[in-house]
């Protein structure tokens, strides 16, 4: 019987940020195995791209992958934007957007949770139980140190896509689990998975225990709540501030070796720039980027008003429409535009045929109400631009279309931690889970769902 390759590859999708990739056989084709990374990584690598591979010939150095059968079976890829991609995303409707650093999260939680590699003991006794349990349907028994072992790692993991996951993410990762390693499923439980839910929900809040005392501020901002110690505090379930409508990187820490007094100082001097008559843009990008977590910090805990905000970052203003994108793809690591009108394009033929009956989706506002070539009778209008205003504020103006309006808006929702609009709740909901996939574990509304459907049936 032969004995099926497996391949366990590290994929650097950018300088700082690193991956891992298994794969049950070889692919037939360099080009196949540049699908199954899109596939496995969307929508991190929605660009052209090529790999380069460490050649052992070459004492580990950097070489481009064109034979597929060069690729090794444990190795390090490396991830090139193709120059024919990068002109083209230098076009007035996309934007080259900077990569998350390695400390925040790199992506939403996956379909498939990646199961990791313990330590090489407990590897070993799962290989062993796994065989033993193909043979004979035996189950393992592992000890309290064993299962420590696995249940701290996957904490670690599941911490990597969010700080507090849903009861589904984490009945995902337990069915990942015991799939992977068909040897640990429990004979009592219907799923064979019940058990290690429970027990990794409680590993999560033991994870975060920690973290919160070694300063990490994404858990530490809801330490301190109501307990036996401090009977006055807050109530420990209420108000928890943690990520709602999936956002990749809701409160990160500040940058290494950077305090609050020093992202204050570059935040001055990005003020000062903008307001010099021909402003550095290539050094506000870098800094915008480098004080992200302090915007994060201000927005999320001391929740100010738009306008207040807008006049300590007037970077968010100029140039408005690239900073806006930039500051999306910084929270949620997704391309606002390139997403947008992907699957605008993709769904346009199906929302014009169910354009007479989408006002029965929108439960709390008629779609009529809202987008002009939805009224009964034909209204021709011309704007020569658009603008948001938002708590009174005019924030952006001059937008030649209301797609880009419609997007920008969206964008500016999640930079500004805003809430959506009462009632258009749905609306933005489905743009945030259909068209966006930004999927935050908990279901959508029957109307809703219903829309889905609709718009994926294949006649």
């Amino acid at each position: 019987m032969a004995v099926s390759q497996k391949f366990l590859l590290r994929v650097h999708l950018t300088t700082d940020v690193v991956v891992k990739v298994s794969l049950t056989k070889r692919p037939e084709s360099v080009e196949e195995l540049i699908t199954i990374l899109r596939e496995k990584l969307n929508p991190r690598l929605d660009f052209e791209f090529t790999l380069q591979y460490e050649d052992s010939d070459f004492d580990g150095q950097l070489t481009c992958l064109l034979d597929i059968q060069e690729l090794p079976e444990k190795g390090t890829l490396k991830v090139v934007r193709s120059e024919s991609d990068v002109s083209s995303c230098a076009s007035s409707d996309t934007d080259i957007l900077p990569h998350v650093p390695l400390a925040q999260h790199l992506k939403c939680w996956p379909d498939t949770f990646p199961v990791p590699t313990f330590s090489y003991e407990v590897e070993h006794l799962l290989e062993e139980g796994n065989r033993a349990f193909e043979m004979s349907g035996k189950h393992l028994k592992l000890t309290r140190a064993q299962k420590h072992n696995i249940l701290e790692t996957m904490a670690s993991v599941m911490h990597t896509f969010k700080a507090y996951p849903s009861d589904g993410d984490v009945g995902l990762a337990a069915e990942a689990l015991v799939t992977t390693h068909p040897c640990l499923k429990e004979p009592g439980s219907r799923n064979g998975s019940y058990g290690w839910k429970t027990s990794l929900k409680f590993k999560m809040g033991n994870y975060r225990t920690k973290l919160a005392r070694s300063g990490c501020v994404e858990v530490s901002v809801n330490a301190g709540r109501r307990s036996v110690n401090n009977p006055e505090g807050e109530h420990p379930h209420s108000n928890i501030k943690r990520a709602r409508r999936a956002e990749v990187n809701y409160l990160p820490n500040f940058p290494r070796g950077e305090d609050q007094v020093s992202l204050e100082d570059m935040r001055v001097q990005i003020k000062n720039e903008v307001e010099k008559t021909e402003p550095n843009k290539v050094m506000i990008e870098k800094l915008m980027q480098t004080t992200f977590a302090l915007r994060r910090h201000e927005i999320v805990q001391d929740n100010p008003m738009v306008k207040n905000f807008l006049e300590k970052w007037p970077a968010l203003r100029f140039d408005s429409q690239v900073s806006i994108c930039a500051e999306f793809h910084r929270v949620t690591n997704i391309n606002l535009r390139n997403q947008f009108y992907a699957e605008l394009d993709r769904h346009t033929p199906r929302l014009m045929a169910l354009r007479t009956i989408l006002n029965h989706y929108d439960l709390q506002l008629p779609f009529s109400q809202w987008l002009p070539t939805a009224l009964p009778r034909p209204v021709h209008f011309t704007s020569s631009s658009m603008a948001i205003v938002v708590e009174g504020d005019l924030v952006m103006r001059d937008i030649p279309r209301f797609a880009d309006a419609f997007a920008l808006l969206f964008g500016l929702i999640y930079a500004l931690h805003l809430d959506y609009p009462r009632k258009l709740v749905h609306t933005f909901t489905f743009v945030q889970k259909i068209f966006m996939g930004l999927v935050d574990g908990k279901p959508l509304k029957p109307c809703l769902h219903a829309l889905k459907n609709d718009l994926l049936l294949k006649e």
